[in-house]
């Protein structure tokens, strides 16, 4: 009984040895260098770039930790991706028995012109995407304490502090989350969320669509001048970002609310000068690019401040410091011009000197106050206006307008007979004129005098007279609506190097 008391303890310790020999074997085979070779070069096989491991260190049976991860570029260029720790954890399913999840903390990805070449953004990321699609891929990548940077012609994006995951379907689709608290060095009240989803096509791996969601942030902070074809320091921008791949090309679509940009920023190499003014608030419906090309915009919003000269300069005119406000119900804007246009507004201190002298048709002194209660624009069509004009009161001197420019314009203008001797400066004391368009044909209408049907009254010895009166008859624009929009769009052909069909 004795004997057999000791062959069953000497059966167990030689099971117990064999056990702690195995175990100890298997964790200096998986410490070794050549099991931390074999896994760089699976991982290399994988990615199809080179790769090299640091350590390896067994966690549990199910598990193991890769330390000092490095993925490069082609020809060891430089790196594509580190990795201070990753965790591949074995996570069978009785739908994928051999399946698995990885952990990566801490480390950084820079995808940029500085260390890449052209070649590498499609085939680094298809190399990414095409691994962990493939069957027997992993079935989740969680990440934390990551640095993403991506610059690429003039764009700039660094997420800092980011976490996030990546959920596959091996064999079809992925989707990825990011979150990070600092966006190109700008630490953030909220989190911007950066989310992702790609596809395996007959092509290749695919981008489906990459959105951007920022909380208020300052413009200066995205660096996107170069995406925009506008380098913009000021304001504030909250909103999306979307970026997307088809069959049709590439396309980047941007929406949200801008407070206080400035105008002149915005309009910089896109017209004959840079637009002076403030956009206090424009809610962004959408700005689309199509292969780097602007393709429309719509939005909403007011305007303060905007210097009528720096708009009309497109035809060579002038108006002095005029300022306009504008409230815009509705802006829809395309590569063949204005598709919708709603707005209101007013403007002060339009020199009458200035324009007229820009015309060049004789002078006339006086700065106008312009209403504007309504306009509507239509497939680049005046459908509507109703606006105001006259002369504001307060003139250190008497205004006063030179016969020449009357009689140029109210004769060819009004189609209005003035008597045939004019003298070659008359004063006036009032003038103002109603305006209404339909459909491009002009109605005018007087401001003062009796029922409110005098444009202009002039002093002649001391006494007023009503020298010109309301027109009967009503004005065709079209023809010079034409001109005015033949004039632009070869101006904007210029300006606008993004508008398909422009030349540069």
């Amino acid at each position: 009984m004795a004997s057999a008391r000791r062959l069953a303890a000497g059966a167990l310790i030689l099971v117990m040895t064999a056990s702690l020999v195995y175990t100890a074997g298997s964790v200096w085979y998986v410490r070794s260098d050549a099991y931390r070779q074999e896994c760089a070069r699976t991982l290399s096989a994988n990615l199809a770039l080179p790769c090299d491991i640091g350590a390896v260190v067994p966690r549990s049976w199910s598990s193991r930790e890769y330390r000092d991860v490095v993925v490069w570029l082609p020809e060891r260029r430089d790196h594509a991706l580190t990795c201070e720790r990753s965790i591949v954890y074995r996570t069978p399913a009785p739908d994928d028995p051999d399946g698995y999840e990885i952990e990566i903390f801490g480390g950084a990805a820079e995808i940029s012109t500085r260390t890449w070449l052209r070649s590498d953004y499609r085939g680094v990321v298809e190399s990414g995407l095409r691994a962990g699609l493939a069957p027997g891929g992993p079935r989740q990548i969680r990440f934390g304490a990551m640095s993403v940077a991506f610059e690429r012609d003039g764009f700039q994006l660094r997420l800092s502090s980011a976490a996030g995951r990546v959920q596959l379907q091996p064999g079809t689709r992925g989707t990825a989350t990011i979150s990070a608290s600092v966006i190109n060095d700008y630490a953030v009240a909220e989190p911007v969320l950066l989310t992702a989803a790609f596809s395996m096509q007959s092509s290749g791996a695919r981008i489906d669509e990459l959105s951007l969601t920022a909380p208020e942030i300052p413009i200066a902070a995205l660096r996107a001048g170069a995406l925009l074809g506008s380098d913009i320091t000021a304001g504030s921008f909250s909103g999306r970002l979307r970026y997307g791949e088809d069959e049709g090309g590439r396309a980047i679509v941007v929406s949200g609310r801008c407070r206080d940009v400035k105008l002149e920023e915005c309009t910089a190499r896109r017209t004959t000068v840079p637009w002076r003014g403030r956009c206090t608030e424009i809610q962004l419906q959408e700005l689309r690019l199509h292969d780097g090309r602007l393709e429309s915009v719509r939005f909403q919003g007011a305007l303060a401040d905007v210097r009528l000269s720096d708009i009309l300069a497109t035809w060579g005119l002038s108006v002095g410091d005029g300022a306009a406000t504008l409230e815009v119900g509705r802006a829809e804007f395309a590569s063949g011009g204005v598709q919708s246009f709603v707005a209101s507004g007013r403007c002060g201190a339009v020199s009458l000197k200035e324009l007229t002298d820009s015309l060049g048709l004789g002078g006339m002194s006086g700065e106008l106050k312009i209403t504007i209660d309504d306009l509507t624009i239509a497939d680049n069509q005046l459908k509507s206006m109703d606006a105001t004009v006259v002369v504001e009161d307060g003139a250190d001197s008497p205004n006063w307008v030179e016969g020449r420019l009357l009689r140029s314009l109210v004769e060819n203008a009004l189609r209005v007979k003035l008597p045939n001797i004019l003298p070659e400066r008359l004063e006036y004391t009032r003038f103002g004129l109603r305006l209404e368009v339909r459909d491009e044909i002009l109605h005018v209408y007087g401001t003062h005098g009796p029922r409110e049907k005098t444009i202009l009254t002039v002093r002649i010895a001391g006494q007023d007279w009503p020298l010109i009166q309301e027109p009967e008859r009503e004005f065709d624009l079209r023809e010079l609506a034409d001109w005015l929009r033949a004039r632009a769009a070869e101006r904007l052909r210029r300006h606008l190097p993004h508008v398909p069909g422009a030349t540069p």
